[in-house]
């Protein structure tokens, strides 16, 4: 993207309200998905936004760049499909109710944005773009699977695999072709909940009362100067395999001591030593907490989804939590 692209965007059109930034970021979201590449035409996204040549102002001066723009759009599908995420975890019922508060939420989310992109799309960009994307896919996912797995559980969901499962929820959401608020879209995407939830229901017994009856567990860093207790049962024990944990210990992915539980803030409590955790905070490969005495990693709270990612080799005892893959 040129500055005479910039330069035509903003004066070579005209209307009587300029485009906002988040009407751009989803029309060429759009302009995305349908093409199945990255390359970036403001005349196109303009058109896509209803704003043509010559009848339309747009507001291209917040992106410096084509990839800042493109980064925007999976930065804005990510947070649509994060706000559902939480939707559904605050939600009351089983975990047949929280996916179908998920997949209600999400729907509409699409529905007003015109598209939620793949983050599976991405051969075409630069590395670091790449690996925000592979990120992306990873915090969603293993969020879902959080949700699938208190299904699997509690008895409403079927014994399937997570991956699969995922697979299939996130193929079904993140389709290119979208009608946006056309009634005949709402009717196709009512009747896609019905068919994604008789997919994944498959109701049996609930799995037996002392795996979910754990109440609390304590942990500690390595030099116990960071103290925490979390409130179980306890979810998906995720075993990261993304770039900052591979780094950090050195091998393929982090194995079992790069493992991880998530719990909700209101479940979690600093019990000591919060002021010794120190975070490292990376623009491309997300967050990590640590004591800044002994260097082990210690919970990081995440306050806008209000979730809290603790490590699980830190807490004493079984927490009988099941992997992503329900091994």
């Amino acid at each position: 993207m040129s500055a005479q692209d910039l330069e035509s965007l903003t004066t070579g059109l005209t209307s009587s309200r300029p485009l906002r930034r988040d009407e751009i970021v989803d029309a060429a979201a759009r302009v995305v998905a349908r093409r199945a590449d990255h390359s970036m035409r403001w005349a196109a996204i303009a058109e896509e936004a209803g704003k043509g040549p010559g009848s339309a102002e747009a507001a291209a001066s917040g992106f410096e760049d084509a990839g800042e723009l493109i980064d925007a759009c999976y930065a804005r599908s990510a947070q649509a499909l994060a706000d559902s995420l939480l939707h559904a975890e605050t939600a009351p019922g089983t975990g047949l109710d929280k996916l179908a508060a998920f997949l209600v939420t999400a729907l509409e989310l699409r529905r007003e944005r015109g598209t939620l992109l793949s983050f599976r799309r991405g051969r075409d960009l630069p590395l670091a773009l790449q690996r925000r994307l592979h990120e992306r896919d990873q915090m969603v996912r293993t969020r879902l699977k959080r949700l699938l797995s208190k299904g699997r559980r509690d008895g409403s969901l079927a014994l399937r695999n997570l991956d699969s499962s995922c697979e299939l929820i996130l193929a079904a959401l993140q389709a290119p072709d979208v009608a946006s608020h056309d009634p005949e879209q709402r009717m196709w995407d009512s009747e896609l909940v019905e068919l994604l939830l008789a997919a994944m229901a498959e109701p049996h017994p609930a799995e037996p009362l002392v795996r979910k009856t754990i109440t609390r567990a304590h942990g500690a860093c390595l030099c116990s100067a960071v103290t925490y207790e979390a409130e179980g049962p306890f979810d998906v024990m995720a075993h990261c395999r993304c770039s900052i944990c591979r780094q950090q210990q050195g091998a393929p992915h982090a194995g079992f001591k790069g493992a991880f539980v998530t719990v909700s803030l209101a479940a979690f409590r600093w019990t000591g030593g919060e002021d010794a955790v120190s975070t490292f905070r990376s623009p491309t490969h997300g967050a990590r907490a640590f004591c800044k005495h002994c260097g082990s990693l210690t919970p990081l709270v995440e306050s806008d989804t209000g979730l809290v990612i603790c490590p699980a080799s830190s807490f004493e005892g079984h927490l009988a939590a099941p992997s992503p893959r329900g091994e």
